[in-house]
């Protein structure tokens, strides 16, 4: 244990528990799903994916039309209880043993 000062507050934290941020995508299809958008590496661990140009903006744009993330996992088309166990298992067992952990759910449309 390391004790540390902050002001007038004094507390402890636990030498070597910093962990890393991991990063999953779990991609979803739907009804409407564009397969054409979305590349997924052979690796599992990487994704790219592609917008066509707004031909409404003109012949010359500078819109970004492609995005590649290295991530620590890509979910497609997995189950509620893969993803659980993937991602979210170790997170709640040490919540429940008194560490902070954060799950953050983002949706794209």
């Amino acid at each position: 244990m390391k004790r540390r000062k902050n002001g007038n507050k004094q507390y402890f934290t636990r030498m070597g528990t910093r962990k890393k941020v991991h990063a999953f995508v779990r991609v979803k299809p739907t009804d409407d799903f564009a397969h054409e958008m979305i590349r997924y590496g052979d690796d599992k661990r990487s994704i790219d994916i592609h917008l066509k140009k707004d031909i409404r903006r003109g012949v010359v744009n500078n819109q970004q039309t492609d995005w590649s993330f290295k991530l620590d996992g890509v979910l497609h088309d997995a189950s509620q209880d893969l993803v659980y166990e993937t991602v979210a298992k170790d997170v709640v067992s040490q919540a429940l043993d008194g560490y902070n952990g954060n799950l953050i759910n983002c949706c794209l449309m």
